[in-house]
Order: structure tokens, then sequence, then C-alpha cells
């Protein structure tokens, strides 16, 4: 039976997309004897960081709403590496609505047993059937922000609804992380409430443009900082699955690009 993971983010372009597939990415680097699955439950595409996508959420609908769907087959389609998987979201403008959580929930349920490890984006909107299923499917489950004063106030705003939705985060990862900004982590955990040990960051880097036009993540990339803060988070993930393997730095990347 897979662990399952999901990323969330408060706001767009906080990097959620970024941060999740950079951390299946690495983690199947490093565990080749495990199976792991990068999927998107959210109204977007999200292929922006890879130079292929086999399948899509969008693609195998018709299977899904059947309950019908070929777990052999979609591991075919999906493979991008000997032991790493993608599923994109929905490619399509304005079809998200017709996605509900059940069919989230079926999807992760159809797959549970097919992979190792399974790590889930879940884009940044709260009417979204795809995501609230996935929110309310998968245990662990990561929030992703910024220090900008929109987002932690939109935070602020949404954790009523996240109360009433029965979400809670194992961890807030500070992603675009600037030392020098005055919402340093003391800050932000004593103005949203969290502990410093469900606090984590990313610090910033300026390759973000650079790494969307060769569709790949930051992570083959010789960013040092970036690297060891994903690293942090994969580890984490490590522990939550009983994996008694702690990542470290490799001199050079293998690129799946």
């Amino acid at each position: 039976m897979s662990q399952m993971f999901v990323f969330h983010g408060v706001d767009s372009k906080v990097g959620t997309t970024m941060i999740s597939q950079s951390v299946a990415e690495l983690i199947a680097d490093n565990l080749k004897d495990k199976k792991i699955l990068f999927a998107s439950l959210n109204g977007r595409l999200n292929d922006q960081y890879a130079d292929h996508v086999g399948e899509s959420i969008e693609g195998i609908k018709i299977y899904l709403d059947n309950k019908v769907l070929s777990t052999n087959e979609l591991m075919e389609s999906c493979k991008r590496t000997d032991n790493l998987y993608h599923i994109a979201g929905i490619d399509s403008i304005g079809v998200s609505r017709y996605y509900h959580p059940e069919t989230a929930m079926y999807f992760l349920e159809a797959i549970e047993d097919c992979f190792d490890i399974i790590v889930v984006d879940s884009g940044n909107e709260l009417d979204d059937g795809l995501a609230i299923g996935a929110l309310e499917g998968i245990k662990e489950k990561f929030c992703i922000i910024t220090q900008q004063e929109s987002v932690l106030k939109r935070y602020e705003k949404l954790e009523t609804i996240y109360k009433k939705l029965g979400i809670s985060f194992n961890c807030v990862i500070i992603n675009k992380y600037n030392t020098s900004n005055s919402y340093d982590l003391d800050y932000i955990t004593n103005r949203l409430s969290i502990s410093s040990e469900e606090i984590m960051k990313v610090e910033m880097t300026d390759l973000y443009l650079q790494a969307e036009m060769d569709c790949c993540t930051l992570i083959h990339y010789n960013d040092r900082n970036y690297i060891n803060d994903i690293i942090e988070i994969s580890n984490k993930i490590l522990g939550l699955c009983n994996i008694d393997i702690c990542l470290k730095r490799k001199r050079k990347w293998r690129s799946f690009i």
C-alpha cells in the first residue's frame, strides 16, 4: 500500500508544483527500488516542469467516472523513468467543475497498491473537486506559503475554512524564502501560531524562469540552498514512511530531461 502525501498552496504562484515535483523526483532518484508517483489533482495540467507527460487525469476521466480504471495500462502510459511516474491534471479550460472529490478518492484508492510513495499536487483552489478529494483522502498534508503579506493574510482567512473542512497540515513550507526579509521564520511561526517543528523553508532562487524554459525542476541546477531544502522536506516524508534512509546532497544530480 502506498504512502501518500499532498501539497497545497495557499495562493497561486507560491510554487506548489515546483516543490512537490522536486520532492518526487529527488526521492525517486535516490530510492531506485521504490515506485514513486507524482500526480496533479487540481484544475490545471501542471506539466511545465517536464519535457513530456504520458497521461493526465483528463485523459482517464471516462475510466474514473465509470470506476473501470486499468492500473496496469495507467502505469505503462505515465512512466517517465525506471521508477518515476507522472500523471498530469486537466488541460481544458473551464472544465474543472466536472471533476468531483469522489473522482480523486476513487483514483487514489485504485492506485494505492501500485506505488510505494505518491506525491500529489493539489494546487491552490478550495472550490476544486479534485483538490478537495486529495486533501480529504490523504492524511499527510503540506501547505505552501511565501513571505508576502498578501499570502499570509490569505492563510489567516483560509484557516477557518481549513478547520471546517477538517484539513490540518503536518507542515507549513515557506517557499522562495529570503533571509533578509523581515517576515522571517520566527515572525511567521508567531503570527500564524505554528510550532517550529511544523514549519520549513525553501530558499529563494533566481532560476525559476530558466527552469520553466528548460521544462525541468530546480533540482537539476547547481543551487545548493534549494537542493538542501528539498532534501530536508524529502527526509521528513521518508521519516513519515518509516524509511530509515537519510538523503544527502550528491555532487552531481542526474537530469530527468
